[in-house]
Order: C-alpha cells, then sequence, then structure tokens
C-alpha cells in the first residue's frame, strides 16, 4: 500500500509539473502569449537579439532589452524597458540596396543605450478559464539610435497587437497569433522633419510541451512597410517573410527560450522591388535569447 501511495504521489507530481504553464511565460521568442502576470506578482525579463548579415560586406548588430513587468491586476500587466544596440560592421560602400544607390554604408563598432519603452497589456479572455485567450497590447518606444545603421536621431514608435491563444491537448499544445501595426517616426540629427512608416505584421506559432518543462516549437511572420502615410502617400516600401524553430524551458521562478528564424522571402532593394529577400530593413537571419525571472 505504501509503495502504491508513493507511485501515485509520483504521478500526481509529475502530472502537474508536466501541465502547469506559469502566467506569462514566453513560449515562442517574438509571438507573445495572451496570458498576463497576476495583482502583484513581478517578472524581470532580458532580451538579446542578433541581426545577422545583409547583401554585402559583413554586418551583425544586436538589440538589447532589459524589462520590468508588474501585475497591476489579474488581467492588466504594466512593463518598462531600457533598450540599447550594438553595432558591428563594415560595409564600405553599402551592405544593401542596388548598385550606385546602396544604403548602409561605412563601418561602426559600437554600443549605446537608446531609450525606454512602456507597455500595457489586458487579457479579455483567458486561455484556461475561458478556453481560448484574448488579449489587448499597446507599446510606446522612444529611441536616440537608429536600430539599422546606429546613427543618432530622435525616434518614436507606437505598436498594437491584438493577441490570440489556442490550448490543446489539455495545455500541451499551444497555437498564439498576433496582429500587430506598427507606427515608427524617426529623424537623424541635424534634419528637421520626421520619416514616417506604418507596418502591419501577422505573427503565428505552436509550442509543444515534449516533456515536463520543456517546449519546442516554431513560428514565423509576414509584414510589409508603408512611407509616409501621415501626409497621405502610402508609398509601398517592401515586404518580407521570417520563420524558425523555437525552443523554451521553464521552471517555477524562472524561464528562457531561443529562436532563430531566417527570411523566406521579401521583396529586394531594386527599382522594380522584384521579390527576393529584403535586406536593407531586414537582415538574412535572426537569433532572440529571453530570459525571464519571477519574483
Amino acid at each position: 500500500m505504501k509503495k502504491y501511495l508513493k507511485v501515485s504521489s509520483l504521478a500526481f507530481l509529475f502530472s502537474f509539473s508536466a501541465s502547469t504553464v506559469y502566467a506569462d511565460e514566453n513560449l515562442l521568442g517574438y509571438t507573445t502569449g495572451a496570458e498576463t502576470l497576476p495583482q502583484g506578482a513581478k517578472e524581470a525579463y532580458l532580451w538579446i537579439t542578433h541581426h545577422g548579415d545583409k547583401r554585402r560586406g559583413s554586418y551583425s548588430s544586436q538589440a538589447i532589452r532589459g524589462e520590468l513587468e508588474y501585475g497591476l491586476t489579474n488581467r492588466t500587466s504594466i512593463a518598462g524597458y531600457i533598450n540599447g544596440y550594438r553595432h558591428d560592421y563594415n560595409c564600405g560602400v553599402g551592405c544593401a540596396g542596388p548598385v550606385g544607390d546602396e544604403e548602409i554604408s561605412g563601418s561602426k563598432n559600437s554600443f549605446a543605450i537608446s531609450g525606454m519603452s512602456a507597455e500595457i497589456k489586458h487579457m479579455v479572455l483567458s486561455p484556461y478559464a475561458d478556453g481560448f485567450g484574448l488579449s489587448l497590447y499597446g507599446e510606446l518606444t522612444y529611441d536616440t539610435v537608429d536600430s539599422i545603421t546606429g546613427a543618432e536621431g530622435q525616434g518614436y514608435e507606437l505598436e498594437t497587437k491584438l493577441i490570440t491563444q489556442k490550448p490543446y491537448m489539455d495545455g500541451q499544445l499551444q497555437w498564439v497569433t498576433n496582429l500587430e501595426l506598427e507606427m515608427e517616426y524617426w529623424k537623424d540629427s541635424g534634419q528637421s522633419a520626421y520619416e514616417t512608416a506604418l507596418a502591419p505584421r501577422l505573427r503565428t506559432g505552436v509550442s509543444y510541451r515534449f516533456v515536463p518543462n520543456w517546449y519546442v516549437g516554431v513560428e514565423g511572420w509576414v509584414d510589409q512597410e508603408m512611407l509616409d502615410p501621415t501626409v497621405g502617400s502610402w508609398e509601398f516600401d517592401h515586404w518580407d517573410a521570417f520563420a524558425g524553430p523555437s525552443l523554451h524551458y521553464g521552471s517555477k521562478d524562472w524561464w528562457a527560450t531561443f529562436t532563430y528564424v531566417q527570411q523566406l522571402s521579401g521583396t529586394d532593394e531594386s527599382a522594380n522591388n522584384t521579390n527576393g529577400l529584403h535586406l536593407a530593413d531586414h537582415e538574412k537571419y535572426e537569433a532572440r535569447l529571453k530570459i525571464g525571472y519571477n519574483f
């Protein structure tokens, strides 16, 4: 009887640990889940995103974000970020753009704190209590460094998301989708007018728990960018698509997610914007590590 109880208890604990997903645990690196932190809970994040390779030359950059998130209510969380960029490139006359009209020229090896972000997220429906998760998300960013070139300037970005999350197989499989709209304002130092861009984006991904605490997944996105919407031109700039695998580990107090994505297709920088790869605003691949700690 004692042996039976011991085995039963271990089975129960195994089942519980296998099915537990902690609130706002990021199962994927880029696609955000619908859950929020409980009221009064706090979580610290570190994001490191590596961007590698353009059309010519040698190019790499890293976006680094430190985040602190707080559960304002059981359905609403807020967060603040500090953002920084490291650039290491040698582009010569230009790492991207057509020959004769190159973009991203010269070389740079630097790191700079760029600015701050503020976020709010509200969960309308819970993926577990309601069977389907639905959240609204908004983020405002102020930057002083261009994320692509590392040039100094001044920029603002407003990002909104409609987030859905559907659990399957008692939470063993999660399907997450984000419908995003991003509005950007930027001017280099010395410029008087802001350049503006509007970028709609669709992200989606699935994550599957294959052993307790470990998830494997795949995610991807497609987006496009239009220039100068504020003056009514709505000039099409580019579209692109990325996809790749992710791996997630989560324990009671901390979690980590690693995702690698490759650019699959996009419009190039030629005059007629033919399909190929878009390597002016984006790179051939990205790799992101996110680490979260609950306290």
